[in-house]
């Protein structure tokens, strides 16, 4: 018989990313319809999106020869 043993790095890696990624999704919108509806930009939103995307792009999700 077959057993499935999951993954629970790939997993964790792939949760991580895909909540990131998300994060950074929202914090853009609020600072596209804050600089649109109100002509400026709130820096502190600008700043944990970048640093969530960074976050995002750093994390590898593909086994890694070794």
């Amino acid at each position: 018989m077959c057993t499935l043993k999951p993954n629970f790095d790939k997993m964790l890696k792939w949760t991580l990313k895909i909540v990131f990624s998300i994060g950074f999704i929202v914090a853009s919108i609020v600072v596209g319809i804050m600089y649109h509806k109100l002509s400026f930009i709130d820096w502190p939103y600008v700043i944990v999106g970048l640093v969530l995307f960074v976050a995002a792009v750093l994390i590898p999700v593909k086994k890694q020869n070794k």
